[in-house]
């Protein structure tokens, strides 16, 4: 059998094919090469020999999940265990009460894997919304999403209504994840907007790094603001709740089109507007941002287009004057338009570090990044705070590819 194994390198599809021909009786074996972290064999053939064993090999990777020594073992054994298929949803959902949460998390992620042929797993599911893990409440959620709305809202409607009180709460999440605002019953749909509404109220304004894109337009005209970007249906939003909604569906899951579905339009802060997203969809698709901000500027006298990767600092603005761009830059290697500003001349950009070596290289709050630019300029996303002067409360609208591509995206997010 370790010979047989050991061809599965030079050999792939015969030995496959030959070991797959054993059935139950190679299942030991293979799950012994599997957990072996020194092994020569390739886990990964030896987990698709598993799945294709199929039944006789469901069992035994269970058990597996629940011994597994060390995380990478756990792991291996998960990859093989999510693997079978629809074939085996009725083993999947059985795993489903099994006491190890492990054996929970990996049964769910299966049959997140079988999307919509996975429904008749939506009762199953739903009863573990209250479960005590909550990697295991997490991946539910995920699962019902990947089943789709048609399968889940309803089970998760019937909890909404007729409990148990427990499960609730969690249905309530589900539901706007699996089928965003609309998937909600009339009564929920008005108890957030009151929600929302009453934390407008008193919204606490708070500076926070972004990560992604944002627009600056000196005006608190913010219906203005909503025409000159081609912007719809715009939603009372808090701060908190609208930048959570870009984040989501600019990192979020679903097809490219819909990571600029959704922007955000602040309420007027320190005399300016600040909008969050892929705020110029109305120009095209991305990299018109200059062209965009060159006209806007030409509207409302100013126009700073702004991005920030808070993970590794990168950064880039654009600044328009009077219908025309005077500065841009972009720390990935575009070509720069136009003069330093004032704030540049003091500090140093990525591609100034270019010409320096590594010794001499500052220290990351002296170098010229968005966030540095935005306070001298207008006001940074990073720097909002008590002492910020607020008119008005923002709002979540759609873009163009918002209207194009279903809507608001769903997801449950903080208020």
């Amino acid at each position: 059998m370790r010979e047989l194994m050991m061809r599965l390198s030079v050999d792939r599809e015969a030995a496959r094919a030959e070991l797959v021909a054993l059935g139950a009786e190679a299942v030991g074996p293979l799950i012994a090469e599997l957990t072996d972290e020194q092994s020569p064999v390739g886990w990964g053939d030896i987990g698709v020999v598993l799945r294709s064993i199929g039944r006789p090999a469901f069992g035994p990777l269970t058990e597996a999940l629940v011994v597994a020594p060390t995380r990478e073992t756990a792991r291996r054994c998960g990859w093989a265990f999510m693997g079978f298929g629809a074939d085996l949803l009725d083993d999947y959902i059985g795993a489903l009460a099994h006491p190890d949460p492990v054996v929970r998390d990996n049964a769910a992620l299966g049959i997140q894997y079988c999307r919509e042929r996975g429904a008749s797993a939506v009762p199953a599911l739903v009863g573990l919304l209250d479960d005590p893990d909550e990697e295991v409440r997490q991946r539910v959620v995920r699962a019902l999403g990947e089943i789709g709305a048609t399968a889940a809202v309803p089970a998760l409607r019937q909890v909404r209504a007729d409990g148990p009180g427990r499960r609730r709460a969690a249905a309530l999440r589900a539901l706007a994840h699996v089928g965003g605002f609309e998937a909600l019953t009339e009564a929920d749909r008005a108890a957030i907007e009151r929600l929302i509404r009453v934390k407008l109220t008193n919204e606490r304004i708070e500076g926070e790094e972004p990560c992604g894109r944002w627009l600056a337009l000196p005006t608190g005209d913010q219906a203005a603001v909503l025409e000159a970007l081609g912007l719809s249906e715009p939603r009372p939003a808090t701060m908190r709740l609208g930048r959570a909604a870009v984040e989501s569906a600019g990192h979020g899951p679903g097809p490219e089109e819909r990571r600029g579905a959704v922007v955000f339009v602040s309420p007027e802060l320190d005399g300016w507007t600040l909008v969050f997203g892929f705020w110029a969809g109305k120009w095209g698709d991305d990299g018109h941002e200059q062209e965009a901000a060159g006209e806007l500027s030409g509207r409302f006298g100013r126009a700073q287009a702004y991005w920030y990767d808070d993970q590794t600092g990168s950064s880039g603005w654009t600044v328009a004057e009077g219908g025309r761009v005077v500065r841009h830059y972009s720390d990935e290697g575009e070509e720069p338009v136009g003069e330093r500003l004032p704030v540049e001349r003091t500090r140093l950009t990525f591609a100034d570090l270019d010409e320096l070596p590594p010794e001499e290289w500052p220290e990351d709050d002296d170098i010229c990044s968005a966030l540095t630019v935005a306070a001298a300029m207008s006001i940074s996303p990073a720097d909002l705070g008590p002492g910020t002067r607020v008119r008005g409360n923002g709002v979540l609208a759609l873009t163009r590819a918002g209207r194009d591509h279903g809507g608001f995206p769903a997801g449950a997010l903080p208020i």
